[in-house]
């Protein structure tokens, strides 16, 4: 056999079917490698195989000429159960999903601080270019790579992993969170992280960083505020503009602080004691649809004090002489949201805009800035307090709740969610039937479910048609293995 067979024969024919897998390529036991057919292919791939290893031992293939040296990617985060991942997988290539779904799953990956398994980035790839800077390090660099994106080893980084010589190689959100979180220790040091880096970042970049520097806003950021009124984006001038305006007390010289006041009118109430009222004129050119869209546009550039300090009222008594026009309530709510003034927020649904988490989901705002979880937990608690027992069904005020609150609700929203009539939610049965609610509602109940309530309501989904919870139930188990995985939410 070996007197006939050379290494030019092994490698031409059974080298190319090995390295890529019989299966694929399966050997043919013709020419020169007849005469290791034998009747046994199982046999006959064997002694090709060793006979190939043989060859390759005296005659080795030329090295090639050159190299591509990947970074290697320390990701030490533990990896999804493997009991889960065709679970995971299911569920994000399912046409009947939502995007709720996806954002449930990256933000319960990042908060357990696990990863998705290696093997399973290909199948997920979507997602994981999506949400990669939820996913752990070794999914940032696949989406870096399926972007064409050449990025440096040292780019990838875990958010908490941040100090003052990494944080300018982390993603925008990342690098935002870490200067606000710095203002908070050091003031001026984080405003000069700020300052080495400001004349290499895009306007967006230059936008976020400047919002982060409103968490310690003083009188020393005055001369970088200053220069920065020569900006080349419109965005940066008038935000320096507004915390320059902000610092000096000099309202006039804030543009939308000045359209706020032209439209607010002032008039005073009581015979005995005479107390200050606001009322809100919307310009005639603003139709009733728009009105919300109005509001979040021209209030969103003052803030609650600015405003106060200008209608020389306390902030208290600014809320109190709006109270019997939800127009100006509703503003009022969204610059304390902007502003993180949470007591002013509470102030204003509790008793006044009992509905201010449905009328500010109308008015499209996304995004609760640089809060923190622990703020966007008070944040929702106090827009959802005033409806007691009788939450809204209004699917859109439900995921834009979700999408802001980045994670699940607080217990006091589920509660009469889960609060069961017999075997089954009153709730539940009543939104099915009166609004033939269907899998997305079931889909974004089990993403805002908080991990002590997820059992209740997983029994109570288990009596509902199979059809509905087909991928909510799936996200439930999907939730509590990432949890138990990795660290408690």
């Amino acid at each position: 056999m070996g007197e006939r067979m050379n290494a030019a024969t092994l490698k031409a024919q059974a080298v190319p079917a090995l390295l890529t897998g019989t299966a694929r390529q399966p050997l043919v036991f013709t020419g020169g490698l007849a005469e290791l057919d034998g009747g046994d292919q199982a046999s006959a791939t064997l002694n090709a195989l060793s006979l190939a290893a043989q060859a390759l031992r005296f005659d080795p293939p030329l090295p090639p000429s050159s190299f591509n040296n990947e970074p290697e990617i320390h990701d030490d985060r533990p990896i999804l159960p493997d009991a889960m991942r065709r679970t995971l997988i299911r569920l994000l290539q399912s046409k009947r999903t939502t995007g709720d779904l996806d954002l449930a799953l990256a933000w319960a990956f990042a908060r357990a601080k696990v990863r998705p398994h290696p093997f399973d980035l290909p199948r997920i790839d979507g997602f994981v270019c999506a949400h990669a800077e939820h996913l752990g390090l070794a999914a940032q660099h696949w989406a870096a790579q399926r972007e064409d994106v050449v990025v440096p080893q040292q780019n990838y980084f875990d958010a908490d992993a941040l100090d003052a010589t990494t944080w300018s190689q982390a993603p925008p959100a990342q690098r935002a969170r870490f200067i606000a979180d710095s203002r908070k220790q050091d003031s001026a040091a984080a405003r000069a992280l700020v300052e080495t880096v400001w004349s290499q970042e895009n306007a967006d970049a230059r936008v976020r960083l400047l919002m982060a520097l409103e968490a310690g806003l003083h009188v020393d950021d005055q001369p970088f505020l200053e220069a920065l009124a020569k900006d080349r984006a419109p965005r940066v001038r008038n935000l320096a503009q507004r915390f320059l305006a902000r610092i000096t007390g000099r309202g006039a010289e804030h543009p939308a602080l000045k359209e706020c006041l032209e439209r607010i009118r002032r008039s005073t109430t009581g015979l005995l004691r005479k107390r200050p009222t606001l009322a809100l004129e919307l310009p005639a050119t603003v139709k009733e649809h728009e009105a919300k869209t109005w509001l979040r546009n021209t209030f969103s550039e003052v803030s609650f004090d600015e405003l106060a300090r200008a209608l020389e009222l306390t902030e208290l008594a600014m809320i109190e002489a709006a109270e019997k026009d939800e127009n100006l309530l509703l503003a009022f709510a969204l610059m304390a949201t902007q502003d993180r003034r949470l007591d002013l927020l509470e102030e204003i649904a509790d008793g006044r805009l009992k509905d201010a988490w449905e009328q500010m989901s109308l008015c499209g705002v996304q995004g609760l800035g640089l809060m923190a979880s622990g703020e966007r937990t008070r944040w929702a608690q106090s827009l959802i307090r005033p409806y007691g027992a009788n939450p809204p069904v209004t699917y859109s005020a439900w995921t834009w709740l979700h999408r802001n609150l980045e994670g699940p609700a607080p217990e006091l929203l589920m509660e009469p969610i889960l609060a069961s009539s017999g075997r089954s939610s009153r709730w539940i049965s009543d939104l099915i039937e009166g609004q033939k609610a269907g899998a997305e509602w079931m889909e974004l109940l089990a993403a805002l479910c908080p991990s002590s309530q997820r059992s209740r309501l997983r029994t109570q989904l288990e009596l509902l048609d199979r059809a509905i919870t087909l991928t909510a139930l799936p996200l439930l188990d999907t939730l509590d293995s990432l949890q138990k995985a990795g660290h408690h939410e």
